[in-house]
């Protein structure tokens, strides 16, 4: 008898360098590294306005060359983009609670503020990260996926504040409805 009939394909089989946990994180990688740049200038030109400082504040000229995880951190730059949406719109902004320290578990808080500022304005749940996808960069990507679509919202919110969109652009083309067949039909 041959019990080896059903035998699976291996790695070496299939001469893959690679698994594909392995591949996906590569990809939202390359997708993180090749966002990161329009990300940061957005975040620049929207705070520039209310927080002309902060930026040039904390990260002097290196804020260009600074990764994105190490900009966002500790928490300000996000409770400081939350804290700009309207407040006659949303008066309990949770964003405004930020507190500026050096220990883990209060910038942790400070980016659940924000994230909280993100259900808030109705965010989709799958398009939000955990607070240590940023804080652990356990996935860099999920970040900037949550700020794309912060900026997609935001803009229909008050796009006086947050004239800019980053990202892919959401698709407002709705599906064609089918018509009735014959038989189901009034009058016949």
């Amino acid at each position: 008898m041959n019990y080896n009939r059903y035998d699976q394909p291996t790695k070496l089989d299939q001469k893959a360098g690679t698994n594909l946990d392995q591949d996906l994180a590569n990809s939202r990688s390359i997708r993180y590294d090749n966002n990161q740049m329009e990300v940061k200038q957005y975040l620049q030109n929207v705070l520039k306005t209310e927080f002309p400082d902060l930026i040039s504040r904390k990260f002097g000229q290196e804020f260009g060359s600074i990764d994105l995880m190490e900009i966002l951190k500790d928490g300000e730059v996000l409770c400081k983009l939350g804290s700009l949406l309207p407040k006659s719109k949303f008066p309990s902004n949770p964003s405004s609670k930020f507190k500026n320290s050096r220990m883990p578990f209060i910038q942790m808080e400070n980016i659940s503020f924000f994230l909280l500022a993100c259900e808030l304005i109705g965010m989709p749940h799958d398009e939000i990260f955990q607070t240590v996808d940023l804080y652990e960069s356990k996935d860099p990507y999920q970040v900037i996926v949550t700020l794309m679509s912060f900026s997609r919202i935001v803009n229909q919110i008050d796009s006086l504040i947050f004239p800019v969109v980053i990202g892919p652009k959401s698709s407002r083309v709705k599906p064609p409805v089918p018509s009735k067949p014959f038989k189901l039909r009034d009058g016949k």
